[in-house]
């Protein structure tokens, strides 16, 4: 995914426009799309990505969390594929 794509992925996410994303926002986006999160869930994505310390989710550790999850929907699709 190009840079620009990821921005425009990462505005969906952060809905006030401030530059991160909060867990508020994280699980709101989840539940708008029917995927139930729990919140401990939810507090670990971004724990295990936030880099940076500051309990946000920046565009570069967004970027982490979605390639992450895009190599897990691969990964599924290949086992998939070979049973």
């Amino acid at each position: 995914m190009d840079r620009g794509e990821l921005s425009r992925l990462f505005q969906i996410f952060d809905k006030n426009g401030d530059g991160k994303i909060t867990r508020n926002e994280l699980r709101e986006f989840f539940n708008s799309v029917g995927i139930l999160i729990p919140e401990k869930e939810i507090n670990e994505m971004i724990a295990k990505m936030d880099v940076n310390g500051d309990v946000f989710m920046d565009i570069d550790e967004f970027g982490s969390l979605y390639q992450e999850m895009m190599e897990g929907k691969d990964e599924e699709e290949d086992m998939r594929e070979a049973f």
